[in-house]
């Protein structure tokens, strides 16, 4: 686990104007969050913190490669991320976040803490159905099990009757003939 002031920004020591910051996300990162649906992860967080007088917009711009499972086959999947976000920052009296999703700062406050507001952009900037482009590329013994073509799950075991079921088993078929053939007489 990542110590938390690696995504912490002192904005109270920054002056009016834009400030560039870089982050780099990995599977370590995303696993703060439950359930993050990452298995892992190599993401590139490119930011702006553009600060006002009163407010600061945080700009992000998220690029890389995150590794999830594709939600047809359950087999590893690799997706390319592209995605740009912006998060406004307002001070305030106390600090809270509004009905608009606005972060408001209170005077108390002197770090702005940024995982949040990656986190989201990256899940934002995936794709809500996550499968493999061709459906070639999904595990073929899924595929045959989705398609009907075997009757059981790929990685489902078939249970060895044990003999002494089997033979229970006889013994309750035979029980129902002879009471079916009492009842017909």
């Amino acid at each position: 686990m990542r110590a938390t002031s690696e995504f912490e920004i002192p904005y109270t020591g920054l002056g009016i104007g834009r400030h560039a910051f870089v982050f780099e996300l990995d599977g370590a990162f995303f696993s703060d969050f439950e359930p993050s649906g990452f298995v892992d992860a190599d993401v590139l967080a490119s930011t702006e913190l553009d600060r006002f007088e009163g407010m600061m917009h945080f700009d992000i711009h998220i690029a890389g490669t995150v590794k999830s499972v594709c939600d047809r086959c359950n087999a590893p999947l690799s997706l390319s991320i592209d995605h740009r976000a912006r998060y406004v920052v307002k001070f305030g009296d106390r600090t809270h976040k509004t009905d608009d999703d606005i972060l408001v700062l209170g005077p108390a406050e002197h770090l702005l803490d940024v995982r949040e507001f990656l986190y989201e952009s990256t899940v934002l900037g995936l794709p809500l159905r996550r499968v493999h482009s061709q459906e070639e590329d999904c595990d073929p013994r899924v595929m045959q099990w989705l398609t009907g073509s075997v009757d059981y799950a790929p990685d489902e075991v078939q249970p060895e009757t044990d003999p002494r079921w089997a033979a229970l088993k006889g013994l309750s078929s035979d029980e129902d003939s002879e009471n079916e053939e009492e009842s017909e007489e």
